[in-house]
């Protein structure tokens, strides 16, 4: 399913029969976050992401809310994964090409 607009939410953070759950404005949300979030249980946090499914959030941030938020690790870009998996095909597509090319001129 692809991904929905991107959230920005604030609520507290609870631990769900399968995963991380955040309960904000009277309703509650299945978090796909990273495991470092669990340390904020409890809490009141603010959440960024995109909308999945229903009610599921792809986690890009969770922070204790009030903060100011942190700085995006990494090289702050969002990979999808099913971009990821076709430029992997189209890029084994061709090398197939090039090596079926270069067989048939020698």
């Amino acid at each position: 399913m692809p991904l929905g607009a991107d959230l920005h939410l604030t609520g507290y953070l609870e631990e769900g029969p399968y995963g991380l759950l955040l309960r904000s404005g009277g309703g509650v949300w299945e978090l796909d976050a990273r495991r470092p979030s669990r340390r904020l249980i409890g809490c009141e946090v603010e959440v960024t992401g995109q909308r999945a499914g229903f009610n599921g959030i792809v986690c890009d941030q969770i922070w204790p809310a009030g903060q100011p938020r942190p700085g995006r690790q990494g090289l702050g870009l969002r990979l999808n994964v099913e971009y990821l998996l076709t430029a992997a095909f189209v890029g084994y597509g061709l090398i197939a090409l090039l090596f079926g090319l270069a067989g048939h001129l020698h």
